[in-house]
C-alpha cells in the first residue's frame, strides 16, 4: 500500500522536496502557501499574483524575511533566484509554471482566462497542474487534459475542492462495483439567483472573500461548475438544467430524495445534484445501490440504511490544504484527484436580470448573470454560451431575465480561453 505521508516525511530529510508554485494570492492561495509550511516534502517556491505584495505576504508568514524573497518579472530572473535557494514573488501568473524546478503549479487565480493560460504554460513546460479555478475546468477541463496527458504529464482537478472530494467517494463506490445513482454537494451558502456584489459586499468581507467570488457561491454558479467538473469526469449528467437543488431535513434523506423510486426527485439514475440545508454542506455525497442481495443486507446490517439505496457523506472538504497533497500525487505518481475526461455538462448563461443590447456581461459573480449547469448534448443544441467565456461581453440582442444567453447573443471576448473553448469543441466533436 502506498503511503503518502511516510514518502513525504522521507523527502523532508533530502534535497529533493517537490517544487510546488501557487498561481493567485487571494483567499485560498495565501492559505495553501501558509499551510504548506506543515507539509513534509513539499515546499512553496514561487507565488504569483498581480498585486505582488500579497504573494511576499504570504512567504513573509512562511517565515521568510523581506531580504529573502526574489521579486522577480522574468523566467530568467526567477530562475536564478531559485538557483539561488530565494523563494519567488512575480507579478505575472504565468512565470511560476516556467521555472525550471517547479514540479506542479496550483491554479489559483479565480479567473477562468488566466487559469486556462497557467495550465496551458505549465503543460508546455512540463509542469504537473492542479486546477482550483473552476471557472477554468468547467469551460476547458477536458481539451486541458487531453494536451497534458500528450504531454506525458498530470492535469487535475484540486483535492480537497467539492469536485475532488465528490471524486474520492465516487471512485471508492465504483471500485467495490456499487451503481452510482446520484453524486454531489451541500451547498454551503443560502441560494439567490439574484444576489449581486454590491448587495454582498459587507458579508463577503466578513467572510475575507472577493465580492465576485461570494457571489458567486451564493447565486449558485460556483455549485454549477462543481457539478460540471463532476460529470466531465464520470459521465454522470443533469437531471434537469440547473439541478434539483433539493432542500433535506438531514443525511440521511438523501438516498431517498436522490432518487428513481418513490418520491425521488430524479428521472433516471447517474446524475449530479445538489443539497440545501439539513447538514450536508459543506461535506460532499454519492448515492449508490446494488442488486445483489447479500450487499443489501450487509449494509442494512451496517446501519446504512434500508435500501435500494445507500448514502456515502463525507462531510468535510478542506481546499485551503488538499491541494497540496494532490500536487504531490502528481509529482510522485502520476496520480489526479479529478481528470475531466469529455465535455459531458456545462455551465451555461443565464441573465440575471433583464438585460439590453449594447450592454457589457461583468461575468461570473457579477450584476449580470448566472450559470446554470445543462448537459452538453443540449447546451450545443441550443447555441448556449458557457459562463466563463461571457466576461467582457457585448450583448447584440435584448435578453429577458431567467433567460439563457446564445452565442448569437453575444460578441465575446477572444482571449486564450475562448481559443482553447473553439479547439475543444473542435477536438471532441470529431
Amino acid at each position: 500500500m502506498t503511503r503518502l505521508y511516510a514518502q513525504l516525511e522521507a523527502l523532508e530529510s533530502t534535497d529533493e522536496q517537490i517544487s510546488v508554485a501557487i498561481a493567485g494570492a487571494g483567499r485560498m492561495g495565501r492559505s495553501l502557501a501558509v499551510g504548506s509550511a506543515h507539509v513534509d516534502g513539499l515546499r512553496v517556491t514561487a507565488i504569483a499574483d498581480i498585486e505582488v505584495e500579497r504573494a511576499r505576504e504570504a512567504f513573509r508568514e512562511l517565515g521568510y524575511t523581506e531580504g529573502e524573497i526574489a521579486f522577480v518579472e522574468s523566467v530568467p530572473e526567477g530562475n536564478e533566484a531559485r538557483a539561488n535557494g530565494q523563494p519567488v514573488a512575480a507579478p505575472d501568473a504565468l512565470l511560476p509554471p516556467q521555472l525550471a524546478d517547479v514540479d506542479a503549479v496550483i491554479g489559483a487565480t479565480g479567473d477562468p482566462d488566466v487559469g486556462a493560460t497557467v495550465a496551458l504554460r505549465a503543460i508546455e513546460h512540463g509542469t504537473h497542474v492542479v486546477m482550483l479555478t473552476d471557472e477554468t475546468d468547467a469551460t476547458v477541463g477536458p481539451y486541458l487534459s487531453t494536451l497534458a496527458a500528450q504531454s506525458g504529464v498530470v492535469y487535475s482537478g484540486a483535492a480537497g475542492d467539492e469536485p475532488g472530494a465528490i471524486m474520492e467517494l465516487y471512485d471508492f463506490a465504483r471500485s467495490l462495483g456499487f451503481d452510482v445513482v446520484a453524486a454531489g454537494k451541500g451547498k454551503n451558502n443560502p441560494l439567490d439567483r439574484e444576489a449581486t456584489p454590491a448587495g454582498l459586499a459587507d458579508r463577503a468581507d466578513r467572510k475575507g472573500l472577493n465580492p465576485e467570488i461570494y457571489t458567486a457561491f451564493v447565486d449558485g454558479t460556483n455549485s454549477m461548475l462543481e457539478m460540471t467538473m463532476v460529470a466531465n469526469a464520470t459521465g454522470l449528467r443533469v437531471d434537469r438544467r440547473g439541478c434539483h437543488g433539493v432542500r433535506v431535513s438531514g443525511v440521511d434523506e438523501l438516498a431517498d430524495v436522490f432518487s428513481t423510486d418513490g418520491d425521488g426527485v430524479l428521472s433516471r439514475a447517474g446524475a449530479v445534484d445538489f443539497a440545501l440545508g439539513g447538514g450536508v454542506a459543506p461535506g460532499v455525497f454519492v448515492v449508490v445501490t446494488t442488486d445483489d442481495a447479500t450487499i443489501h443486507d450487509d449494509m442494512s446490517y451496517l446501519k446504512l440504511g434500508t435500501g435500494p439505496n445507500y448514502a456515502l457523506h463525507r462531510n468535510y472538504h478542506i481546499p485551503t490544504m488538499e491541494p497540496l497533497l494532490g500536487a504531490a500525487r502528481s509529482e510522485l505518481y502520476g496520480d489526479a484527484a479529478l481528470v475531466p475526461e469529455e465535455p459531458v455538462v456545462d455551465t451555461v448563461t443565464v441573465a440575471k436580470r433583464d438585460l439590453a443590447a449594447g450592454e457589457a456581461i461583468d461575468g461570473i459573480g457579477g450584476s449580470t448573470v448566472y450559470g446554470l449547469a445543462e448537459n452538453a448534448d443540449v447546451a450545443l443544441r441550443e447555441n448556449l454560451v458557457p459562463i466563463g467565456l461571457v466576461e467582457g461581453a457585448t450583448l447584440t440582442s435584448d435578453v429577458d431575465e431567467g433567460e439563457p444567453i446564445t452565442y448569437d447573443d453575444v460578441e465575446l471576448q477572444r482571449g486564450e480561453l475562448f481559443h482553447l473553448r473553439q479547439l475543444q469543441e473542435s477536438h471532441f466533436q470529431a
